[in-house]
C-alpha cells in the first residue's frame, strides 16, 4: 500500500515544521473508505483524497462507536496510529528522532518542504496485528527499510 509523507514548514516560523503520514483513499479497503476522515492532500500537480492512518489501522470494532470508547480503543489506536506514523516519517526525514510524532518540531536548520509517496505493508486493519507488540513494532515490520524507495511528488 502507498502513503504519501510530508514535511512543511509552519508559516511565519523560522525553522518549525509539520510532518504528516497520509494514505491516498484509493489505497483503504473499500468497505472502509465511507467511514474514513477525507483529507484532501497535495501530491503532484494535484490533490488526492487521503485519510489518516488511524483509520486505516482501526478495527472494525472502531467503528462501532458505542462500544469504541468504553472500551478504551481510542487511546490505543491514537497510540498505534502515532507510532506508525513516527516510523514512516523516520525512514524518510532523518531529522525525525522522536518516538512518537509531536505536533510540530523546531529544527535547527532549515530544510525544505518535502512531499513522499512511498510504499509500505498493508495497514487495513492492522491494528490488531500491531498493538500487542507496540513496543517493540520496528520499521521492519512496515516493510520499510533503511534504502527505501521514494517517489517524489
Amino acid at each position: 500500500m502507498d502513503v504519501i509523507v510530508s514535511r512543511s514548514r509552519i508559516a511565519g516560523t523560522a525553522s518549525t515544521y509539520l510532518y504528516r503520514v497520509l494514505v491516498p483513499l484509493a489505497e483503504v479497503t473499500a468497505s472502509r473508505r465511507s467511514r474514513c476522515v477525507i483529507i484532501q492532500s497535495r501530491f503532484g500537480g494535484g490533490r488526492i483524497p487521503s485519510t489518516r492512518i488511524a483509520d486505516v489501522v482501526a478495527p472494525a470494532a472502531w467503528y462501532d462507536r458505542e462500544l469504541a470508547t468504553p472500551c478504551g480503543l481510542a487511546a490505543s489506536l491514537n497510540l498505534v496510529a502515532r507510532r506508525i506514523e513516527a516510523l514512516i516519517i523516520r525512514t524518510v526525514f532523518p531529522e525525525m528522532t522522536a518516538r512518537l510524532i509531536p505536533p510540530m518540531l523546531a529544527l535547527e536548520f532549515a530544510p525544505d518542504d518535502a512531499i513522499y509517496r512511498l510504499t509500505v505493508a498493508d495497514l487495513n486493519a492492522a491494528f490488531d496485528r500491531f498493538a500487542p507488540g507496540i513496543d517493540t513494532l520496528m520499521a521492519a515490520d512496515l516493510g520499510l527499510y533503511q534504502d527505501c524507495v521514494l517517489r517524489a511528488a
